[in-house]
């Protein structure tokens, strides 16, 4: 039988894995395979900002399974959560210029438990952000998110729980200044931990991340579809704080 060929790539993964080792204050993790029987793998992530910082991971396996998790944590860190699901197993074996034909399965234990550890994290922050604010022009689920956060007629209250929504009026909508600081203190009374919004104003901003409530963009008008994607964890967190805007008491 011929001899199998790893790659200098691969061998040096093997030999020197990557970030071997258990992460004690992990955000999330994730398993793969079976101790019982063979290859098993858990994965740890630690998050911020949507983006993972640090990858890490404890295997049992053979030469194949080592090189492929310490690729996939190398392909992991300093990844969005959207773009570390994105990765497959045909890019860790690209990673890795190649693996033996026998042990191209082994690319799959990281890949999944790198996804599963993603998942959980997901699942874990939308457990804990029970309750969400929207910016919206009707008092309808079925309507649009509205394009500024200051002068929304309506904000959306979405329980993540319980699936419940309820709206309530922004009294400050027709203020001649302040309109968005007003605004926040509204959200901040809801007992929100999240705001999906298109933009947000410079002092409303302050108001909100002093309250500990995260503002993440929408990705599209309708709110449902926004919802959804908040609760799959693919929305960005807002970027686009206009510092110039409170001045008119706007956004």
């Amino acid at each position: 039988m011929r001899q199998m060929e790893y790659s200098e790539k691969a061998i040096e993964h093997f030999m020197c894995p990557q970030n071997a080792y258990s992460m004690l204050d992990a955000d999330a993790e994730g398993s793969s395979g079976d101790p019982s029987c063979g290859d098993y793998l858990n994965f740890y992530i630690k998050v911020r900002d949507d983006r993972i910082v640090e990858a890490s991971y404890l295997v049992f396996g053979c030469c194949g399974s080592i090189a492929t998790s310490s690729m996939t944590s190398v392909l992991a860190k300093g990844k969005t959560l959207t773009e570390a699901l994105a990765i497959t197993e045909d890019d860790v074996i690209e990673a890795l210029d190649g693996l033996p034909e026998s042990k191209i399965h082994c690319s799959n234990l990281g890949v999944s438990a790198l996804h599963k550890a993603i998942n959980n994290f997901i699942s874990q922050r939308t457990e804990s952000f029970m309750k969400i604010a929207i910016p919206v022009d009707e008092q309808n689920i079925e309507s649009n998110v509205c394009a500024s956060f200051g002068r929304a007629p309506y904000y959306l209250i979405y329980d993540a729980d319980t699936k419940e929504a309820t709206f309530i009026e922004n009294s400050a909508a027709a203020s001649a200044g302040g309109a968005g600081i007003k605004a926040a203190q509204l959200i901040v009374d809801s007992k929100a931990s999240a705001v999906l919004t298109p933009r947000c104003g410079g002092n409303a901003a302050e108001v909100l991340e002093a309250a500990g409530i995260k503002m993440y963009k929408t990705v599209s008008a309708p709110i449902k579809e926004n919802i959804e994607a908040f609760a799959a964890g693919t929305l960005s967190l807002l970027d686009e704080i206009h510092p110039g805007l409170h001045r008119h008491g706007g956004n």
